[in-house]
């Protein structure tokens, strides 16, 4: 499943960087998300669970960040197997930052994922998984914003895919 889209935060570039570097700033934003472990600056554990329907699994994941440029690119890899069953998930992410035109305290953030998942949980069918998958993203840009601010010109797409 691919899933892309774009959204601004009340807040200048370092500071939104910082954010995006800090696992447990970042993990608080995901729905569902705990048990965050940093294991050294690029590589991270954590419990993330997922319910689609009846069905809920809770993923033991591994972050890595693949490559960093300060203020303006991240990319990470996420893998993880459920704890209970047979359930695997992998996504590839890439988060670029720029300073808005408009405004210095304005970060604008697009971004894209790729997202593998197979096992018990796909059993639901990849339509409902991936309205699942639109809603936990939804969510965590919508917390993202809550904690760096969201702008006053914001006319945030979110989720495009």
């Amino acid at each position: 499943m691919e899933f892309e889209g774009e959204f601004s935060v009340a807040s200048g570039p370092s500071e939104t960087w910082s954010f995006m570097l800090d696992p447990e700033q970042v993990g608080s934003c995901i729905p569902n998300c705990q048990n965050i472990d940093v294991i050294d600056e690029t590589h991270y554990t954590a419990e993330i669970g997922i319910s689609v329907s009846h069905i809920s699994v809770t993923f033991d994941v591994n972050a890595e960040i693949t490559e960093q440029v300060e203020e303006d690119l991240l990319e990470f890899r996420l893998s993880g197997n459920a704890k209970d069953g047979d359930s695997r998930m992998e996504a590839n992410v890439t988060v670029d930052m720029a300073d808005d035109e408009d405004d210095e305290d304005v970060t604008d953030i697009d971004w894209e994922t790729t997202v593998d998942v197979t096992g018990r949980i796909m059993n639901m069918g990849s339509r409902i998984v991936k309205s699942v998958g639109k809603r936990q993203i939804n969510k965590t840009i919508d917390n993202v914003q809550d904690e760096l601010g969201k702008p006053e010109k914001e006319e945030s797409s979110g989720l495009l895919g």
